[in-house]
C-alpha cells in the first residue's frame, strides 16, 4: 500500500508540474517566472547568466560528455563524491526523487540530470556506475561524470568553483568540506538558477523546470510565426 501511495504522489506531482504555468514576459521569458519562484521558494536564486560554465568530461564508460550536448534540454546538475559521508548521499536522494517525478510525466525527454564527481581519483568507473544504482537514478536521462585522463585531478573541483561552489580538502582526512547546490541550466545553455541546500521543495524545482520548457516552446512558436509572416513579404 505504501508503494502505491508513493507512486501515485509522484505521478500527481509530475502532472501538476506539466500543467501549471506562471505568466512569462514576452521579451524576457524568465523575468516573471523568477519573481514568482522567489516568492514561493526561499532557497531559490535567480541567475540569468548568458551561459553556464561549459565543460567536457567523461562518463563511466569513457565517453566524452559536454554540457553543449544537452543544449536542447533543461539541465539539472550537482557536484558530489562517492565517499562523502553525509550531505552527498542526501543530496543524491533528493536529486533522484526530483528525477523520478520528472520522468513520470511528459518532461522526461526534455530534462537531463548530471552528477559530477569532485573526487575523480577515488571515484573509479565501477564506483560511478554503482553510485547511480545505489541511489536509484534512471540512466535514461542521468549521467555521472568525471575528469578526462588528460585533465588534472582537481579539474572537476575547479569546475565546481566556476559554478560558485567550493569543495575544500580537509587537512586530516580525504573528506571535502562543501555545501549542497542544485544548478539549473536552461535550454540553449543559459545559467538560469540555483536551488540551495536540502530544504527547498521538490515541487518548486519541478515547476520551475516545467516553465522553462514552456517558455522555450513559446519562443519557438513566436519565431515560427514571425518567420512565416516575414517570408510572405520576401
Amino acid at each position: 500500500m505504501q508503494l502505491i501511495v508513493c507512486l501515485t504522489r509522484r505521478a500527481a506531482l509530475a502532472t501538476f508540474a506539466a500543467t501549471i504555468s506562471f505568466p512569462a514576459s514576452a521579451d524576457h521569458p524568465g523575468e516573471n517566472l523568477d519573481a514568482r519562484m522567489f516568492e514561493m521558494e526561499p532557497y531559490f536564486q535567480a541567475l540569468d547568466a548568458a551561459q553556464a560554465p561549459d565543460f567536457e568530461l567523461q562518463d563511466a564508460e569513457g565517453n566524452p560528455v559536454r554540457l553543449a550536448d544537452f543544449s536542447d534540454k533543461v539541465v539539472i546538475l550537482h557536484f558530489i563524491y562517492a565517499n562523502c559521508p553525509d550531505i552527498c548521499p542526501l543530496h543524491a536522494e533528493k536529486f533522484a526523487a526530483v528525477q523520478a517525478s520528472v520522468n513520470d510525466g511528459p518532461m522526461r525527454d526534455l530534462v537531463q540530470f548530471i552528477s559530477i564527481t569532485t573526487d575523480p581519483v577515488n571515484d573509479t568507473p565501477d564506483v560511478l556506475r554503482e553510485y547511480g544504482d545505489r541511489h536509484g537514478f534512471d540512466p535514461t536521462n542521468w549521467v555521472m561524470l568525471t575528469k578526462r585522463p588528460d585533465q588534472a585531478d582537481d579539474a572537476t573541483r575547479l569546475l565546481a568553483r566556476d559554478y560558485g561552489l567550493e569543495f575544500t580538502m580537509t587537512a586530516d582526512s580525504d573528506m571535502m568540506m562543501h555545501g549542497a547546490v542544485t544548478h539549473v541550466v536552461d535550454i540553449g545553455g543559459r545559467f538560469a538558477a540555483k536551488f540551495h541546500g536540502m530544504e527547498f521543495k521538490n515541487v518548486n524545482l519541478i515547476l520551475y523546470v516545467s516553465e522553462l520548457i514552456n517558455n522555450a516552446q513559446h519562443r519557438r512558436r513566436e519565431r515560427g510565426w514571425w518567420d512565416r509572416l516575414t517570408g510572405a513579404f520576401q
